[in-house]
């Protein structure tokens, strides 16, 4: 691999460069800000953009004494092609060749992308710190006019490699379609999950709205709430007592999530609600649980085997609702686990919700959902939406499980943090409507 720095005053003398001397098919590695012209980047000095690229010779012809022909392609980038095409080889041995490949294209991608994204936050920032000098100092008027158009070059060239990278360049994708399609996979969705969203809106939006992006970004909120399901809540029914346990990995919320709900059926619906808890091995969730009981006013009860549990059920059966808390169990731990298969089976009357957290990483989600799901889990509750910034794992997890959500947990108050799941508000989470 032939590898080389080039220096311009902006992008595109710095890409021209580039390709009159390795041609078209170069790749470039990163690019990086360097003092030039006299002065730091910055108001008053003209910044030199480096770029630093490279060009695979591996297997091509060379011509001219040597010099790599531009036109001549590697059997890397021929393989990849096939790849994205869908018409690699079915041998073993380039199958594993071609996997090795696109994980190296990834990684380089991602080097690429986030030198790119951290460029444009900072010609964001100094944007804005002109637009503020400008309206104090008309002076500032053709400062503000370049950085915008290299900011601009940076947005462009962001788009380009990413709509490579995920092989939607190579099918002409419409700009505005690349740009949702980012928006998914920033916010977490899984690759295959947003491509397949993407390919299926453009089958289905008309052609003359395909440079309308606030149509097309409604568009796709109207086929995710296809996707999303929800349960609305706990509905009490009066010919039938609601019981509703809660279990989940350690550290997600559950007896807080249980004072939420509860204070939620009896402060605002007015039901009778009772507590049973069979979290012994934590005293001092035990001791939180009865705290709030005493708060709101209702019955407790601590068990610890299923006759027991039985037995407290019972005794509540003039109750409206009972919540159940259960101690945190990892869904490693095969003891644990068989114990609460043990304290729930043949429970058909028991509504049991997985509850978890936003903050979990989304393979962490999955391995956890499997080996909870042993249990009959009715619906889920993610908590901890506060501490997380990317709400794509949600999505996911509707897509692989289709187990309905049924609430949010957004912060430690009680009963305030907490609210019914809503399609609207999940399909908000990934793409930002309220805020555009």
């Amino acid at each position: 691999m032939q590898i080389k720095r080039y220096r311009g005053a902006d992008m595109q003398e710095a890409l021209h460069k580039v390709k009159q001397e390795l041609g078209t098919d170069a790749i470039i590695l990163s690019t990086r800000q360097v003092r030039g012209g006299g002065g730091k980047f910055g108001l008053f000095g003209r910044p030199m953009l480096e770029v630093t690229a490279a060009r695979d010779v591996e297997g091509g012809s060379e011509t001219n004494g040597g010099v790599p022909d531009p036109l001549a392609q590697s059997p890397r980038r021929s393989m990849l092609q096939a790849l994205i095409k869908g018409k690699g080889p079915a041998d073993r041995t380039d199958g594993a060749f071609m996997r090795r490949i696109m994980a190296k294209n990834r990684i380089e991608t991602r080097q690429l992308l986030t030198p790119l994204q951290d460029d444009i936050h900072e010609l964001k920032d100094i944007l804005h710190a002109v637009g503020d000098a400008h309206r104090s100092n008309l002076r500032e008027e053709d400062d503000l006019h370049q950085i915008r158009g290299e900011l601009g070059e940076m947005r462009q060239m962001l788009h380009l490699l990413t709509a490579e990278s995920a092989g939607l360049r190579e099918a002409n994708y419409p700009e505005n379609l690349v740009v949702l399609y980012q928006q998914l996979v920033f916010a977490g969705v899984e690759v295959k999950f947003a491509r397949r969203m993407i390919e299926e809106a453009l089958k289905n939006i008309p052609a003359t709205e395909l440079e309308d992006f606030a149509y097309m970004k409604i568009f796709l909120a109207r086929m995710l709430m296809k996707i999303v399901k929800v349960t609305g809540g706990i509905t009490a029914q009066p010919d039938r007592q609601t019981i509703v346990a809660l279990v989940g990995p350690t550290g997600v919320g559950k007896t807080t999530t249980v004072a939420k709900l509860a204070s939620e059926q009896a402060l605002k619906h007015n039901k009778h609600v009772a507590l049973i808890t069979v979290d012994t091995f934590r005293i001092a969730a035990v001791e939180q649980l009865k705290v709030y009981a005493r708060i709101m006013g209702v019955p407790i009860s601590v068990v610890n085997t299923k006759g027991e549990l039985r037995q407290a059920i019972d005794k509540y059966a003039q109750n409206d609702v009972i919540f159940i808390d259960t101690g945190g169990r990892s869904q490693r731990d095969e003891l644990q686990m068989s114990e609460l298969r043990k304290l729930f089976g043949g429970e058909d009357r028991i509504d049991i919700t997985l509850t978890l957290s936003a903050t979990t990483k989304d393979v962490d989600l999955t391995d956890i959902t499997r080996r909870f799901g042993e249990l009959p889990v009715a619906s889920v509750c993610f908590t901890k939406l506060d501490e997380s910034t990317t709400y794509g794992s949600l999505l996911n997890h509707l897509i692989r499980f289709k187990t309905p959500i049924g609430y949010l947990a957004t912060g430690q108050k009680v009963p305030e943090d907490i609210e019914v799941a809503s399609k609207e508000r999940l399909v908000d989470l990934l793409l930002n409507i309220s805020d555009t």
